[in-house]
């Protein structure tokens, strides 16, 4: 069975700043691609990019800095515990922001 093929679907992009024109055709010809595929290849980059760190900013992310935290916490302190309340910390530093 013959795979159909997926129709191409026309996006135009504006780019107002002539130098910026002239590097995509250097860099796309430089990589013996046209226009389309060099910016096609930079979009789908960018686009795994984001998605990448979408990902890393859900539950993952949480995870990873408490665990960052746990790490920092035993290098610096070991077993001790923090003497001083973190809320009692944040509301002396606005206080003290507040009186400058």
């Amino acid at each position: 069975m013959e795979k159909a093929k997926s129709a191409s679907v026309r996006i135009n992009i504006y780019v107002h700043d002539p130098g910026i024109r002239r590097q995509i055709k250097t860099v796309a010809a430089q990589k013996d691609l046209s226009v389309s595929e060099y910016c096609l290849q930079a979009i789908t980059g960018q686009l795994a990019n984001e998605q990448e760190l979408a990902g890393e900013e859900g539950m993952g992310t949480l995870k990873k800095a408490v665990e960052k935290a746990r790490k920092f916490h035993r290098k610096h302190f070991g077993k001790s515990l923090f003497s001083i309340n973190s809320a009692d910390l944040i509301r002396e530093a606005r206080e003290e922001r507040s009186s400058l």
